[in-house]
């Protein structure tokens, strides 16, 4: 009975201990807790007991609801177990600190938002928290996926970037990976997530105390990071992990921990980085894994990113894949009212594309000035000169005149027309070219060997310091049609489908 009594004092005892250690240390607690939610072998690479003593040091601010010393921005690859440690542990081991600390944390998506919740709640949970935190409980009757609270005040509230959080007040915020890189190509999403910083900056137990932790990889120039930082730099702490050993290193101390001048050479090895870049293009990986969304070597095309074919090889490749047209219509009915003539003589542009494979095949192009009576002559011409057939489509870009084209030409005229349907429409001529410009990149678009390859390239490649840009667009629009998945082509044969019937 004795003997039985002494190991569960000794038990106890070494309970306690590590209880007590996983509260002086938070890295000690993430590799204590790692296998209740990852089954893969931990590598904790160097960044990560540094990210865990960065938290650590804040957290006693926020435990002492003493006034902030900083923000908190971290900018780190993806695949460095970021969300584990800041989103996911974090908060599940500042109520070992104080139970009392409530918390938002914000994503992209509500869904990203609800796992990283429940995998916090996992941990909280299981039963090693429980035996080593006994007095942290969970509600029953607060306890959903998305937000929860404890016994004694404490919560943990999720929000989605654009979503809402009416009525919760925290004190700590997590923002973490605001938005995603499709989304970064948006200026329309772009500023939602800075927009919504801003609401969860309201969202606030106490302004002076209450910190924002920031941890992203860099998408533009003025995602999140970059709107924090031209906004209140000398409030922030800023630590910037690129992939590869750079003057981007922050605090620049750290460079000295790269090993062969790598962040992780395990994980983020020579082989893996070279795989990220050719699937991302050079301007993703420069945001992604650089953290320099701007990608060094000039415009966002480069003229050797193009491949070319002759007439011949494609005529004898091209089977019966349809001839698709894509149509910039630049006059508009009000610029007759203008007084300059550079105003009046905006070319309108054309191009046919073809998909083969996983690639895309530009046909022919031209750049014309016509106003509508002779541009919806033109078209059909166009068109049925160079390959249109019966499974071909006319897609013509809904701004200028378009939509006015588009009602004529579907009127008038047996041909499949359709307006363009894109949400690439409402982004900025700059951000639909950079968003595609990876798969001109990684050598997908071919150019059928012509003589309006040069002014078409040349357009393209200026960008953006060409006096005309027709091209870009329809580069853009034909690349995100013809390029993305199958689940978005079959949505945009339904659109067609609708325009017809």
């Amino acid at each position: 009975m004795k003997k039985q009594v002494d190991n569960e004092l000794y038990k106890a005892y070494l309970l306690q201990i590590v209880a007590d250690e996983c509260k002086r240390s938070f890295f000690y607690f993430v590799k204590t807790f790692w296998d209740v939610i990852i089954k893969e072998k931990p590598v904790y690479n160097w960044h990560i007991p540094y990210i865990c003593k960065e938290l650590q040091d804040l957290s006693v601010f926020i435990v002492n609801r003493q006034e902030k010393p900083y923000d908190l921005i971290i900018n780190i690859p993806p695949g460095t177990t970021k969300s584990t440690i800041v989103t996911i542990m974090f908060p599940a081991w500042i109520w070992t600190q104080d139970a009392t600390i409530r918390v938002i944390t914000n994503s992209y998506s509500s869904d990203l938002s609800i796992e990283h919740a429940v995998k916090s709640r996992d941990i909280i949970t299981s039963d090693k928290y429980h035996l080593l935190f006994p007095n942290i409980v969970l509600r029953r009757d607060k306890s959903a996926k998305s937000s929860y609270e404890n016994t004694v005040t404490g919560a943990r509230y999720t929000t989605s970037t654009g979503g809402t959080i009416t009525g919760k007040h925290a004190h700590l915020i997590i923002n973490d990976d605001p938005l995603n890189p499709a989304q970064a190509v948006s200026d329309a999403d772009r500023e939602t997530a800075n927009e919504h910083t801003k609401t969860l900056a309201s969202r606030k137990v106490d302004k002076a105390n209450t910190p924002t932790i920031t941890i992203m990889q860099r998408l533009h120039e003025m995602d999140v990071t970059g709107y924090i930082l031209s906004k209140k730099s000398e409030k922030i702490k800023h630590i910037c992990l690129p992939a590869e050993l750079s003057d981007n290193v922050k605090p620049a101390s750290l460079r000295d921990n790269y090993i062969d001048g790598l962040l992780d050479p395990v994980r983020l090895s020579p082989d893996i980085l070279a795989e990220q870049k050719t699937d991302l293009g050079s301007r993703s990986y420069a945001g992604q894994y650089e953290q320099s969304p701007i990608a060094a070597g000039g415009n966002i095309v480069k003229n050797e990113w193009f491949k070319y074919i002759t007439p011949e090889d494609f005529s004898r490749m091209h089977g019966r894949e349809p001839i698709h047209f894509f149509v910039d219509t630049a006059f508009k009915e009000e610029e007759k009212k203008r007084k300059t003539r550079e105003a009046r003589n905006d070319p309108s542009g054309i191009i046919g594309t073809c998909q083969i494979g996983r690639n895309m095949y530009v046909t022919c192009a031209a750049s014309v000035y016509m106003k509508f009576p002779d541009l919806v002559r033109f078209i059909p011409t166009f068109a049925k000169a160079n390959g249109y057939t019966g499974d071909s489509t006319i897609r013509i870009e809904p701004k200028a005149n378009g939509i006015s084209v588009v009602d004529y030409l579907q009127t008038a005229t047996d041909l499949n027309v359709c307006e363009i349907k894109s949400e690439l429409i409402q982004d900025s001529k700059e951000t639909r070219l950079t968003g595609q410009s990876a798969k001109v990149e990684c050598g997908r678009v071919f150019l059928v060997a012509g003589a309006w390859n040069d002014e078409f390239v040349g357009q393209i490649c200026g960008f953006p310091n060409k006096p005309h840009d027709e091209y870009v667009d329809l580069l853009s629009y034909s690349a995100d049609y013809h390029l993305r998945d199958k689940t978005d082509k079959q949505e945009d044969l339904q659109e067609l489908l609708d325009n017809l019937y």
